[in-house]
């Protein structure tokens, strides 16, 4: 089965255009990538059509002291919300230096194929 979604631009996070003036269309690993990245960084109760869907990053995470086990768990429940999700393995850690949280989740889909998303 072919996973297809309109692919994003990495650094705004917006649409794109292929070199034919078409809306950009990514296809199954790089799709699937970017469709967890878009789950994750969804604040809960913002998903216009959705409103389930998001991490509570206003409630339980921004300005607390939430566990990088909280975090990995919201992370992967929002990954496998997605239909062509079999598996989501999340990784957090925090940098006090920079007083910075990162993360990657390593998701498989229904087909078998691995990506990973760094957040």
């Amino acid at each position: 089965m072919t996973y297809r979604t309109m692919q994003l631009d990495t650094s705004t996070w917006d649409l794109m255009l292929d070199g034919s003036g078409n809306l950009a269309i990514a296809n199954d690993g790089y799709a699937t990538a970017q469709d967890v990245a878009s789950a994750c960084l969804v604040f809960s109760g913002e998903c216009y059509y959705n409103t389930t869907l998001g991490i509570p990053w206003k409630t339980e995470v921004l300005g607390k002291l939430p566990s990088t086990g909280f975090i990995q768990q919201k992370m992967q429940e929002e990954a496998m919300k997605l239909p062509i999700v079999d598996k989501a393995i999340a990784s957090v850690f925090f940098d006090r230096a920079t007083r910075s949280t990162r993360g990657t989740i390593r998701v498989t889909d229904i087909n078998g194929d691995t990506s990973q998303v760094t957040l």
